[in-house]
């Protein structure tokens, strides 16, 4: 900022804070020289006319007007002037006539160019203001009687007067000057990031809303996301003072290629904002010079580079708003390969004009609206209530179609386009889907429609997909939205959009739940209707064996009130794995491919009913299994408890139990769960690590929360098998088999632990 600026800023706040001041003091003057002009009537002697008098109160209230409405410091200054000139005025036409003039003329002329001082606003101002007074006075005390010593009168004003004047204007002055510069710096230092010297994230929302208040109807403008590529690598492998360095040249590249007119700051960590007063096409050209100018700051470890995210300003929208959308297109910037430009801009469409919409080279009716270079079309893949053993629903897949009947690749048609717009193919493939859908689709169906969280939580977006079901003449009950693994919208607004989906009768599904950013977090929040599984989640054991954790996570999800569907079922195994794992429905390319027509379903019911067959004759084979394996422990168990009844030490009486290859430990339980006495350990105890150490002493713990435990209590003197569980002692899966036994002093569990973490081990079918 230049000095003559800071000046300028300078009397114009000047202007603002003295305005009030000036004008009470000029107005008390003006009544002051009232009371004077009504004082010169009490004393005998001629006079000047009362009306001429009057005239010069009359200008000196106008003049305090012009103060008060004063917009320029040229027209303060000029009201100021011409004051001191009007109330000289008043000073000779009241004195004529009388016979010691000066003692009533000497007051005023000494107390008017003090009080005046502090009012000017600048130093011109008082100069001239000051001179004129004076140049003005000067004839006005010349021109009297020469009753007294006029010179030294005179003197005797211009040296009380002039000194007196300069010291309070200029003491007046430099203490306003002062207070604004060091005001303006305290607000340069609020405004700035100190770092890189530009804007704060508060400064430049303050600037923007003003800037987008004061649009005209035609302006354009547009906001530009940068955000640098793997800054936090930087920080971490080379230290937070190359980081800095890194913030600071990447701030300078944006200064250097952007012009006054741009707003630019740094709104937070790696981030930064450009506000730029242009259309999209200029944003983007700007854009892509910063991104090849910053890709020549080097780092350690090669070059800088950044991504970019620019959007358009549209009517009536807030900078909130405007960030919002080039923040996403940033995150798509970033998605699709970092050091890139993404423009987010909706592709204009009607989506009601798209439902019926067919293509007439395409016998079949199908909705096939063009897009781009090829066509849109609908291809859906059923899902089966493996208890129902039909199909139930489908979901809608979009696909991409040249005019020759062959399909775009997927990497094709839905690559980030930088001038295109993810949601706006989100919304136009509903409308695709449920034109297809309503022609296709059973009436007791249910549709599938995926939707990805930016569309999902779009600002009204449930009342117009509400509108467009209804249209293609279906109900909201019969869709599911499911929402995709996509960045896009928090967890809070998607369980407030979630909401206002319910309210019109959607149901809700979390697709692929076990990949990406899915959490249970994230379902709770949510609450959906159905949780779509990760195809990955049938084929994932627990580790250390072959046994799978669907079953585990079918039954958690259903305590939370959730229906669960798998998808990825690719061969009959998996397919008995989710019908033994209590699924409710089932997808994938073993039940039906995704196609533009509805396969009918008579092969895959017959499939679903042989799994459930060979569930039924494997869970007996298992059971028979187990408890062959189990058995021995069993007998062992049981001659252990006799001998105890007996009254056999310990050590003697489990000594056939721990020599068997499965025994990790046996004990004695208290009626409270305690254990009695040491444990003996077994064969498979002995080659234990010390991994859990800290818990691995069970003599402290209490067990009676056990179904080991509670299930031999309520069957007394009859040996228990649990079922596999992770042993808090050993940290590998293990059962345990249990005897309650009731000796004459008190009642107790006799128990032995078994290392069940082999993958030979059979396993008991899932409840």
């Amino acid at each position: 900022m230049t000095d003559a600026h800071l000046r300028h800023r300078f009397h114009r706040r000047s202007l603002d804070q003295q305005r009030p001041l000036s004008t009470v003091i000029m107005g008390f003057t003006a009544v002051a020289s009232l009371l004077f002009v009504l004082a010169r009537g009490l004393v005998a002697g001629p006079a000047v006319s009362l009306p001429y008098r009057l005239a010069c109160i009359v200008c000196l209230a106008l003049l305090v007007a012009g103060v008060r409405n004063a917009r320029t410091t040229w027209w303060f200054g000029a009201c100021g002037v011409a004051y001191t000139l009007v109330l000289v005025v008043v000073i000779a036409l009241n004195i004529a006539g009388l016979e010691q003039p000066l003692l009533w003329a000497l007051p005023a002329l000494l107390v008017i160019p003090v009080c005046s001082a502090p009012l000017w606003l600048t130093p011109t101002h008082f100069l001239a203001g000051t001179a004129v007074f004076y140049a003005a006075g000067m004839p006005l005390l010349f021109r009297q009687p020469q009753v007294h010593d006029v010179n030294v009168v005179a003197w005797l004003w211009v040296a009380i007067g002039v000194p007196a004047a300069v010291v309070f204007h200029l003491s007046f002055y430099w203490f306003r000057r002062d207070h604004f510069l060091l005001e303006n710096r305290l607000a340069q230092l609020a405004a700035t990031d100190p770092l890189t010297g530009l804007q704060n994230r508060r400064a430049f929302m303050e600037q923007a809303e003003r800037r987008l208040g004061a649009l005209d109807k035609e302006a354009k403008v547009c906001a530009i996301f940068v955000d640098i590529d793997y800054f936090k690598s930087l920080n971490d492998q080379f230290g937070h003072a190359v980081g800095d360095q890194t913030l600071y040249e990447v701030a300078q590249v944006l200064m250097d290629q952007t012009v006054a007119q741009d707003s630019v700051s740094r709104i937070g960590g790696e981030e930064f904002a450009v506000l730029r007063r242009d259309g999209l096409a200029s944003a983007l050209e700007l854009a892509e010079r910063l991104r090849g100018a910053i890709s020549c700051i080097a780092r350690p470890d090669g070059y800088v580079t950044a991504s970019f995210g620019v959007a358009e300003h549209r009517a009536g929208e807030s900078i909130m708003a405007l960030l919002d959308r080039a923040d996403e297109a940033l995150l798509r910037a970033k998605q699709s390969g970092r050091n890139r430009v993404c423009a987010e801009r909706a592709i204009p469409f009607d989506a009601l004009q798209l439902l019926g919409l067919g293509d007439p080279s395409d016998p079949s009716g199908n909705a096939r609206p063009r897009w781009e270079d090829y066509y849109l079309t609908s291809h859906f893949q059923p899902l089966y209530s493996l208890s129902h053993q039909k199909q139930v629903g489908f979901e809608a897949l979009l696909r991409g179609e040249q005019s020759d009947g062959s399909l775009v690749p997927p990497a094709v048609l839905f690559a980030p386009r930088p001038l295109s717009d993810e949601g706006a193919l989100d919304r136009a493939s509903h409308a695709v889907h449920l034109a297809n859908a309503q022609r296709l689709i059973p009436d007791e169906a249910w549709v599938f429609l995926n939707i990805l969280p930016a569309t999902f939580v779009a600002e009204g977006y449930a009342d117009q997909l509400a509108g467009i079901v209804r249209s293609a003449g279906l109900e909201p009950d019969k869709i599911v939205l499911e929402i995709l693994e996509s960045h896009g919208g928090s967890v809070d607004e998607m369980s407030r959009a979630a909401a206002r989906y319910r309210e019109h009768g959607f149901l809700i599904a979390v697709d692929d739940f076990g990949a990406g950013q899915s959490n249970l977090d994230r379902l709770f929040r949510i609450r959906p209707d159905f949780v779509k599984l990760d195809g990955e989640l049938i084929r994932a054991t627990i580790p250390g064996t072959q046994q799978s954790i669907l079953p585990k996570l079918v039954s958690l999800l259903h305590q939370a009130g959730m229906l669960v569907v798998v998808e990825g079922v690719e061969t009959t195994e998996e397919l008995i794995l989710a019908v033994e794992s209590n699924v409710d429905f089932a997808q994938g390319f073993l039940l039906g491919r995704p196609a533009a027509e509805i396969a009918p379903p008579d092969s895959v019911n017959r499939l679903i009913d042989r799994s459930f067959d060979v569930i039924a004759q494997g869970r007996a084979h298992l059971h028979a299994l187990f408890e062959s394996e189990v058995e021995p422990y069993r007998f062992a168990l049981r001659n252990a408890a006799d001998a105890l009844l007996a009254g056999v030490p310990m050590d003697n009486a489990f000594a056939d139990l721990a020599q068997q290859d499965l025994c990790i430990s046996c004990f004695i339980l208290d009626d409270r769960g305690r254990q009695i006495g040491p444990e003996v350990t077994g064969v498979a105890g002995a080659n234990l690590g010390d991994s859990l150490e800290p818990v691995a002493d069970p003599r402290d713990a209490r067990w009676d929360h056990r179904p080991y435990f509670r299930n031999a209590v309520l069957l007394p003197g009859v040996p228990v098998a649990s079922s596999p569980y992770l042993s808090l002692a050993s940290g590998r899966p293990c059962i345990a088999v249990t005897v309650a036994i009731q000796s004459p002093e008190m009642r107790s569990v006799v128990g032995t632990e078994l290392d069940w973490s082999s993958p030979h081990l059979p396993w008991p079918a899932s409840e």
